[in-house]
């Protein structure tokens, strides 16, 4: 971990103004006493690097006695023989000695970066790490520096051992995936449970559900997650990974959970700290490998010539692909050219090459503030912090804004009472475009001769993208007139949501007895989240959702629309809890937690969708019929149903009860013992299994602290070991117990009155149980030469029970599916951390801290009360790839070739084309290793930060679906395609660089492109005599591994020393950085990003300038 780079000159105020409160607080108490019966200690004070430290705390415990050092690092002060004395300094470790004789001391103290990530939060209760059983991660404030752009959860990524965090979207506002130590659930939600100050997260929002409305209407952006949280007020994010460290969370808790302290208020002078920063926002470090102009044209040179310049020049049959195709052809205005008017043109077009991800791309200019205040009293204290963030997307027309404030207040009234206060505050914005055309798969595809606008700026069509049923003889197929413009959509086209958060955390102790305290907790939280997707009249995303036009799509008639949505959740938690903590024979310790916690949530959504909707007024005026359309009763019936369609509200409740109670028991600071029990009952389950008991029972041995271990020292300085293991449970949101009526957004209407439609969307099972978890864990830990060097060696296993999942049931029952508890699911790996302080000098520093995680997981039953197929595979991993295993190319027919089965019957006379006879386990789209890395150099005042995270393993269908393929011809193929690879009509538009390196008869290639196959000329090759057609088996060739090696980010810091010009503006700190974000990325992939594969949006690289000033 990082050491801290104090101002001493800060820590020597600091100190000053606390030993002044400790001098007032003892007032004339001291002078009368005098130092009657007391021994003067005196000494100096200073740190591993032999330098004094001012303003050191001296500090008599029990007393109010108390001084500080001066500039020289010395002190003095009269202390009570048989007393002892805490020495402290700000960001090192405090050190404790007994005051048995007078004399002068030197005093040591040793950098306490490795104990600061050492207290652990529970949110029940605070510990430190050698006193826990269980396996848990702690991330420090200032661990969580990086991006100022990324959110709490992407600043994780690489940080801790098993705990995968994956970015799905590089989009701002977006959220990442994370998985602690595997998949547990099969269709419930797999994230861990988030907890904000002792406060679990209950956002869950409705989904809108009605086949009425576009997909891509609304958006998910911050209905869940902690995107109103700022990294700036975060203290510290302990990770909870096994029962032993999460069981107190009940059924919350299997698939981990990560606790979140925000920063608060602590007693002395008000304090001021303002930090911003500014970020260039830039295009990603990869590219997708694309054709330019003058490849493509040749490219599609070279099909005409082999698939259809003889067709053409008999009249006969002859595919058209690509520009080149069209021209040849005589198509549209191309008709009548002669050879070197088409020669002409081709080479004009290969002159110009749009590379559409740098149109799409910009360089953006984000920037983001925070100003805190600190200060208070021993009675009171408080922090208030203000933060805003402005990042602007890579992508035109996307970015996000965030407004934080957070307030509390902390009292301690007397010494039996204590009360704290928290609010936050959270307005965050998100736009984007909505289009019907994804515009990262246009990028991917559009022909690079295309270009974006006209010379006079206008919108330029493009003649190809919607383009190759037309040419090809579907002139069924319509168009707008203007054509189609990937920038119109995204300027004519947004989606924004806004999204309003506050949350009320009280928090109460009272000590009843010395050794007795209750612990309350009140917690409020109030979500709303607001969403807009427009589409202008004139969009492409318009014309393709026209639900008026009756039976014919002929009418050229537009209209825009706009689609809103209003969610809101509102939620509450009440916690109460005794406390019994005491130490008997100063060698036994015993904390007893017992108490009960009520939770509540109601959510609610309404959404609506306006057609003909005017951007200026904010009206709509919704179609009718076409004029020319037969309009009887029946249609009013459909027109009433579509309007009814168009508008409706949905609602979800939770409600939990639990009753939990903890035990740990610590022997001479070397053996801890814990117990931890909970049980909850939900809602969300039978009245047979509504309650369900969760525990767990750990062990903790400090070895290093035993005498035999002395002699070691101090090149084995420190050693501990851990075993644990409990239940903990997951309520699956997924299912339900109860019968579930879906109400249809139509009516049955009649003269007088309207009819209620809807239908049972789920038949009851009183006997759905909770998932349960039950896990062992043990680790390892271990420092050596003074704890100059540090692992942590862990082992674990998860076993799932009660999986639910939804099984197809005989319709005989009246239903397609009903949930049961069917499955068992197991997780188990190894986790490892190693951290080192490899150079410590005065000047010069070096750290660096690296951690592996493998995880293995595996369906290990799959009981399902009815013989129906299931997408899960027993005894492979929850997503696992079965497919063909790939071989190489077949010479002899240019087709992917795969591996046949050794358990193959084949004196069945079709065995090579049966699927079955193909399939193998190739691996697992969830990578089974996942690590980290942090490096920090320092030099004086100058300090130097690189880290990252890697991914070993995963593998996913590479295939990102081309708008042009054969399947777009609504007629009977001749030729079976066996790959997209394999289909001619692909090449219409713009395609990988490598396909020109591709099987042919005159160039019977086994390593690269396959054999191009036109579906509908005539067959050239019964691909089922020869192997399967069918693409479960096909896929095989598609397979790519998303391993990758990741530089996420470099940071180059500086902190200026005190100086005068400081002092005179009243400036206590000051520090400038630098740093870069996403810097590069190590991979055989050979798309954009193995992080975010696919036609998704990608992570941007970020240059970053900030700046830090405390007052």
């Amino acid at each position: 971990m990082k050491r801290k780079h104090l101002n001493r000159k800060t820590g020597y105020l600091f100190s000053v103004l606390l030993s002044f409160f400790l001098t007032l607080n003892a007032g004339t108490n001291i002078i009368a006493q005098g130092n009657t019966g007391k021994i003067k200690i005196t000494g100096t004070v200073y740190d591993e690097t032999k330098q004094p430290l001012a303003g050191a705390s001296v500090r008599e415990e029990r007393s109010t006695n108390g001084t500080i050092t001066d500039q020289n690092g010395r002190f003095s002060i009269f202390a009570k023989k048989g007393s002892t004395l805490r020495i402290s300094f700000l960001g090192l470790e405090s050190k404790v000695m007994t005051a048995q004789v007078a004399g002068d001391f030197d005093i040591m103290l040793k950098d306490n970066s490795h104990e600061l990530g050492q207290v652990v939060v529970t949110g029940y209760g605070k510990t430190t790490k050698d006193r826990v059983t269980g396996s848990v991660g702690v991330v420090t404030a200032e661990e969580l520096k990086g991006n100022p752009g990324a959110s709490v959860d992407q600043l994780l990524q690489g940080k801790l051992a098993g705990v995968s965090v994956k970015m799905t979207s590089g989009q701002p506002g977006s959220e990442a995936q994370i998985r602690i130590r595997g998949t547990k659930t099969l269709t419930g939600d797999a994230e861990p449970l988030w907890v904000i100050d002792g406060v679990p997260l209950q956002r869950d929002i409705p989904e809108v559900n009605t086949i009425s409305l576009r997909s891509g209407d609304f958006t998910n952006i911050y209905e869940r997650g902690i995107a109103g949280i700022s990294p700036q007020d975060i203290e510290s994010i302990t990770v909870l990974k096994d029962a032993s460290a999460s069981a107190i969370y009940g059924s919350q808790a299997a698939a981990g959970v990560i606790v979140v302290t925000t920063k608060r208020g602590k007693a002395g002078k008000l304090q001021m700290n303002y930090s911003g920063t500014v970020s260039f926002v830039t295009k990603p470090p990869r590219d997708a490998n694309l054709m330019n102009s003058r490849e493509k044209l040749a490219w599609e040179q070279e099909l005409w010539d082999e698939f259809s310049a003889e067709g053409f020049s008999t009249g006969s049959y002859y595919p058209v692909i690509g520009a080149v195709g069209m021209i040849r052809s005589g198509y549209g205005d191309y008709a009548g050219m002669t050879k070197a008017e088409q020669d002409a043109y081709i080479e004009q077009l290969g002159a110009h090459t749009t590379n559409w991800f740098d149109e799409l791309f910009r360089t953006a200019i984000s920037n983001s503030h925070h100003l805190s205040f600190s200060g208070g009293s021993d009675k009171s204290a408080y922090y208030v912090s203000a933060g805003y963030n402005k990042n602007n997307g890579l992508v035109r027309g996307t970015g996000s804004d965030s407004y934080t404030l957070r307030a509390t207040v902390d009292m301690t009234p007397n010494k039996r009472i204590s009360l704290g206060i928290s609010t936050d505050l959270a307005y965050m914005t998100a736009d984007q475009t909505s289009t019907y055309v994804n515009p990262f798969t246009y990028a991917y595809f559009a022909n690079p001769y295309e270009r974006p606008f006209n010379a006079d700026g206008s919108y330029a069509a493009d003649n190809t993208y919607f383009m190759l049923a037309r040419t090809n003889g579907m002139t069924s197929t319509l168009m707008p007139s203007e054509g189609f413009n990937i920038f119109r959509e995204m300027d004519q086209t947004s989606n924004e949501t806004k999204n309003v958060t506050a949350n009320v955390n009280a928090q109460l102790g009272i000590s009843i007895l010395r050794n007795l305290k209750f612990e309350g907790l009140a917690a409020y939280g109030y979500t709303s989240n607001v969403s807009e997707n427009i589409s202008g009249q004139d969009t492409y995303t318009a014309w393709m959702d026209r639900p008026f036009e009756g039976s014919t799509m002929a009418s050229t008639r537009r209209y825009g629309s706009i689609a809103q949505v209003t969610s809101y959740n509102q939620s509450y938690s009440l916690r109460g809890q005794l406390h019994f903590s005491e130490v008997f024979g100063n060698i036994h310790r015993l904390s007893v937690i017992a108490g009960s916690e009520i939770s509540r949530s109601y959510a609610k959504t309404i959404h609506a969708k306006r057609y003909g909707y005017d951007t200026v007024t904010g009206n709509s005026s919704f179609p009718v019929y076409p004029s020319d359309q037969n309009v009887d009763y029946n249609k009013l019936v459909d027109y009433a149903s579509k309007i009814d369609g168009y508008f409706g509200q949905s609602t979800i409740e939770n409600a939990t009860a639990s009753f939990y109670g903890s035990m740990d028991y610590v022997l001479m600071n070397k053996y801890v013992a814990s117990f931890t029990m909970r049980t909850d009952g939900s809602n969300k389950f039978g009245s047979k299994q509504q309650f369900n008991p969760n525990g767990s029972l750990g062990f903790n041995w400090n070895i290093g602290a035993e005498e035999f271990m002395k002699k070691l020292k101090p090149t084995l300085s420190s050693l501990m070991v851990r075993f644990s293991g409990g239940y903990t449970g997951k309520v699956n949101a997924a299912a339900t117990p109860y019968i579930i009526m879906k109400y249809d957004a139509s009516f049955r209407k009649t003269d007088d009155t309207y009819y209620r439609m809807g239908s049972v969307k789920n038949p009851p099972n009183p006997n759905l149980r909770w998932e349960k978890t039950f896990d062992l864990n043990a680790s390892l830990s271990a420092g050596f030469f003074d704890d100059r060097m540090t692992w942590d060696l862990g082992f674990y296993r998860a076993l799932s029970k009660d999986v639910i999942s939804s099984v197809a049931v005989p319709l005989n029952t009246g239903f397609n599916v009903q949930s049961y508890n069917t499955s068992r699911v197991l997780n188990q790996g190894i986790e490892f951390t190693l951290a080192g302080k490899i150079i410590k000098t005065r000047d010069l520093s070096l750290t660096a801290t690296a951690n592996v995680a493998y995880n293995r997981n595996k369906l290990v039953e799959y009981n399902s009360p009815y013989a129906t197929y299931s997408t899960v595979y027993e005894g492979y991993p929850i997503g696992a790839v079965i497919t063909g295993k790939y071989t190489g190319i077949d010479k002899n027919t240019g087709l992917y070739a795969f591996k046949m089965r050794p358990d193959t019957d084949k004196s069945e006379s079709k065995y090579r084309s049966n699927s079955d006879n193909y399939y193998y386990y190739l691996g697992t789209s969830n990578a089974p290793v996942t690590g980290g890395y942090v490096i920090n150099f320092g030099y004086k005042r100058l300090s130097l930060s690189v880290s990252g995270n890697y991914s070993i393993g995963a593998k996913i269908t590479d295939e990102i679906s081309s708008p042009a393929s054969y399947g777009i011809f609504r007629k009977t193929a001749n030729q079976d395609i066996p790959t997209s690879h394999n289909d001619l009509y692909v090449n219409f538009l713009n395609v990988s660089k490598d396909v020109v390196n591709r099987w042919t008869e005159d160039n019977p290639i086994t390593d690269g492109y396959p054999r191009l196959f036109d579906a509908f000329g005539e067959q050239v090759i019964d691909i089922s005599s020869i192997t399967s057609n069918y693409d479960k088996v096909t896929n095989g060739a598609l397979i790519k591994n998303l391993s990758y090696f990741k530089i996420s980010d470099i940071r180059l810091t500086y902190t200026f020393p005190d100086a005068r010009w400081m002092r005179r503006a009243y400036i206590s700190s000051l520090g400038i950085s630098a740093s870069v974000s996403n810097v590069c990325i190590f991979s055989n992939y050979d798309g954009i990003d193995p992080e975010t594969p696919g036609a998704v949006y990608p992570k941007s690289r970020d240059f970053i300038l900030g700046l830090n000033i405390g007052f």
